[in-house]
Protein backbone atom coordinates (compact mmCIF):
# COMPACT_ATOMS: atom_id res chain seq x y z
CA UNK A 1 0.00 0.00 0.00
CA UNK A 2 2.64 2.44 0.60
CA UNK A 3 4.27 1.69 -2.64
CA UNK A 4 1.06 2.83 -4.50
CA UNK A 5 0.65 5.48 -2.42
CA UNK A 6 3.86 7.05 -3.60
CA UNK A 7 2.96 6.16 -7.56
CA UNK A 8 0.16 8.14 -7.02
CA UNK A 9 0.99 10.74 -5.79
CA UNK A 10 1.76 13.75 -8.31
CA UNK A 11 5.59 14.84 -8.38
CA UNK A 12 6.06 18.25 -6.28
CA UNK A 13 5.78 20.84 -8.35
CA UNK A 14 9.43 23.37 -8.41
CA UNK A 15 8.90 26.64 -7.04
CA UNK A 16 10.83 29.73 -8.54
CA UNK A 17 13.95 30.18 -6.10
CA UNK A 18 13.51 33.99 -4.83
CA UNK A 19 16.94 35.82 -5.99
CA UNK A 20 19.24 35.79 -3.53
CA UNK A 21 21.04 38.74 -1.93
CA UNK A 22 24.41 39.73 -2.33
CA UNK A 23 26.57 38.19 0.30
CA UNK A 24 28.72 41.04 2.45
CA UNK A 25 32.31 40.50 1.59
CA UNK A 26 33.62 38.80 4.62
CA UNK A 27 36.72 41.07 4.78
CA UNK A 28 36.37 42.88 7.76
CA UNK A 29 36.03 46.82 7.47
CA UNK A 30 38.00 49.42 9.42
CA UNK A 31 36.23 50.59 12.32
CA UNK A 32 35.58 54.71 10.98
CA UNK A 33 37.45 55.91 14.14
CA UNK A 34 39.91 54.13 13.92
CA UNK A 35 40.77 55.59 10.60
CA UNK A 36 42.53 58.78 10.11
CA UNK A 37 41.21 62.08 7.83
CA UNK A 38 43.61 60.95 4.73
CA UNK A 39 42.26 57.74 5.22
CA UNK A 40 38.44 58.24 5.51
CA UNK A 41 36.64 58.69 1.99
CA UNK A 42 34.73 61.93 1.76
CA UNK A 43 31.02 61.34 2.92
CA UNK A 44 32.38 58.85 5.69
CA UNK A 45 30.29 59.08 9.00
CA UNK A 46 32.59 59.50 12.27
CA UNK A 47 30.36 57.91 15.19
CA UNK A 48 30.79 59.80 18.30
CA UNK A 49 28.15 60.96 21.10
CA UNK A 50 26.85 63.93 21.20
CA UNK A 51 28.47 64.92 24.17
CA UNK A 52 31.92 64.20 22.80
CA UNK A 53 30.86 65.93 19.04
CA UNK A 54 30.02 69.08 21.27
CA UNK A 55 33.37 69.04 23.36
CA UNK A 56 35.55 68.70 20.72
CA UNK A 57 33.63 71.52 18.72
CA UNK A 58 34.66 73.73 21.77
CA UNK A 59 38.03 72.66 22.06
CA UNK A 60 38.59 72.52 18.78
CA UNK A 61 39.76 68.57 17.90
CA UNK A 62 39.10 66.98 14.71
CA UNK A 63 37.36 64.21 15.50
CA UNK A 64 38.54 61.72 12.92
CA UNK A 65 41.96 61.75 14.79
CA UNK A 66 40.44 60.81 17.83
CA UNK A 67 40.51 56.66 18.41
CA UNK A 68 37.39 55.57 20.06
CA UNK A 69 36.61 53.56 22.88
CA UNK A 70 32.81 53.16 23.27
CA UNK A 71 30.74 50.22 21.39
CA UNK A 72 31.88 49.59 17.72
CA UNK A 73 34.71 52.75 17.90
CA UNK A 74 32.47 54.81 19.03
CA UNK A 75 33.89 58.18 20.31
CA UNK A 76 32.81 59.20 23.52
CA UNK A 77 33.62 62.04 26.41
CA UNK A 78 36.60 60.18 27.38
CA UNK A 79 38.46 59.80 24.22
CA UNK A 80 37.43 63.56 23.75
CA UNK A 81 38.89 64.75 27.15
CA UNK A 82 41.84 62.18 27.15
CA UNK A 83 42.93 63.30 23.43
CA UNK A 84 46.63 64.43 22.97
CA UNK A 85 47.47 66.16 19.44
CA UNK A 86 50.21 64.72 18.00
CA UNK A 87 53.75 66.97 18.38
CA UNK A 88 54.32 68.87 15.06
CA UNK A 89 56.55 67.21 12.52
CA UNK A 90 58.63 68.32 10.29
CA UNK A 91 56.43 68.08 7.42
CA UNK A 92 53.54 69.91 9.14
CA UNK A 93 52.55 73.39 7.87
CA UNK A 94 54.93 76.14 8.90
CA UNK A 95 52.90 78.59 11.56
CA UNK A 96 50.89 81.80 10.47
CA UNK A 97 52.90 84.64 9.27
CA UNK A 98 54.38 86.92 11.25
CA UNK A 99 53.30 89.50 9.21
CA UNK A 100 49.76 88.59 8.81
CA UNK A 101 46.57 90.99 8.89
CA UNK A 102 45.09 89.33 11.92
CA UNK A 103 46.76 88.84 15.47
CA UNK A 104 45.31 85.56 17.50
CA UNK A 105 44.90 85.89 21.32
CA UNK A 106 44.41 82.65 23.57
CA UNK A 107 41.58 82.20 25.28
CA UNK A 108 41.38 82.41 29.27
CA UNK A 109 39.03 79.77 30.68
CA UNK A 110 36.80 82.70 31.81
CA UNK A 111 36.48 84.06 28.19
CA UNK A 112 35.97 80.70 26.48
CA UNK A 113 33.33 79.69 29.17
CA UNK A 114 31.59 82.72 27.97
CA UNK A 115 31.83 82.82 24.79
CA UNK A 116 30.17 79.19 24.51
CA UNK A 117 27.40 80.92 27.45
CA UNK A 118 26.61 83.45 24.47
CA UNK A 119 26.74 81.56 21.33
CA UNK A 120 24.06 78.88 23.99
CA UNK A 121 22.11 82.35 24.79
CA UNK A 122 21.20 82.74 20.93
CA UNK A 123 19.46 79.17 20.40
CA UNK A 124 18.16 79.31 23.45
CA UNK A 125 16.50 82.41 24.89
CA UNK A 126 14.15 84.39 22.89
CA UNK A 127 15.69 87.50 21.54
CA UNK A 128 14.57 90.16 19.68
CA UNK A 129 16.27 93.30 16.76
CA UNK A 130 15.98 96.66 17.23
CA UNK A 131 16.23 99.37 14.11
CA UNK A 132 17.64 102.79 13.68
CA UNK A 133 16.18 105.67 11.67
CA UNK A 134 19.49 107.18 10.15
CA UNK A 135 19.16 110.81 9.10
CA UNK A 136 21.14 110.34 5.60
CA UNK A 137 19.99 113.68 3.42
CA UNK A 138 23.77 114.83 3.13
CA UNK A 139 24.99 111.59 2.10
CA UNK A 140 22.20 111.48 -0.46
CA UNK A 141 23.45 114.62 -1.72
CA UNK A 142 26.69 113.24 -1.89
CA UNK A 143 25.51 110.10 -3.53
CA UNK A 144 23.94 112.30 -6.49
CA UNK A 145 26.57 114.35 -7.56
CA UNK A 146 28.97 111.60 -7.37
CA UNK A 147 26.77 109.64 -9.57
CA UNK A 148 26.57 112.38 -11.96
CA UNK A 149 30.30 112.84 -12.26
CA UNK A 150 30.27 108.64 -12.62
CA UNK A 151 27.06 108.70 -15.36
CA UNK A 152 30.01 109.23 -18.57
CA UNK A 153 31.86 105.88 -17.07
CA UNK A 154 28.58 103.75 -16.71
CA UNK A 155 28.80 103.24 -12.77
CA UNK A 156 26.70 103.99 -10.19
CA UNK A 157 26.87 104.43 -6.42
CA UNK A 158 24.03 102.64 -3.94
CA UNK A 159 23.25 103.95 -0.54
CA UNK A 160 25.03 100.46 0.84
CA UNK A 161 28.58 101.38 -1.05
CA UNK A 162 28.54 104.50 1.40
CA UNK A 163 27.63 102.36 4.22
CA UNK A 164 29.56 99.49 3.47
CA UNK A 165 32.76 102.44 3.52
CA UNK A 166 31.56 103.65 6.55
CA UNK A 167 31.72 100.31 8.69
CA UNK A 168 35.20 99.34 6.98
CA UNK A 169 36.61 102.46 8.19
CA UNK A 170 34.95 102.28 11.42
CA UNK A 171 36.41 98.79 11.84
CA UNK A 172 39.83 100.19 11.15
CA UNK A 173 39.19 102.63 14.08
CA UNK A 174 37.90 99.52 16.68
CA UNK A 175 39.97 96.77 15.53
CA UNK A 176 38.07 94.70 18.46
CA UNK A 177 34.60 94.74 16.64
CA UNK A 178 36.36 92.90 14.10
CA UNK A 179 37.01 89.31 15.77
CA UNK A 180 35.88 85.85 15.76
CA UNK A 181 36.22 83.31 18.19
CA UNK A 182 37.79 80.29 17.19
CA UNK A 183 37.24 77.83 19.79
CA UNK A 184 40.76 78.27 21.37
CA UNK A 185 41.74 81.49 20.19
CA UNK A 186 40.12 85.08 19.42
CA UNK A 187 41.21 86.04 15.91
CA UNK A 188 41.14 89.97 15.52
Amino acid sequence: MAASATKEAPPPEKTPEAPKAPEPSKEPSPAPSTASKSELPKGDRIYASPIAKKIALERGIPLSKVKGTGPDGRIIREDVEKYKPEPASASAPAPADPSADYVDIPLSNIRRTIAARLAESKVSSPHYYLTVDIQMDKVLKLREVFNKSLAEKGAKLSINDFVVKAVAKALEDVPEANSAWLGDIIRQ
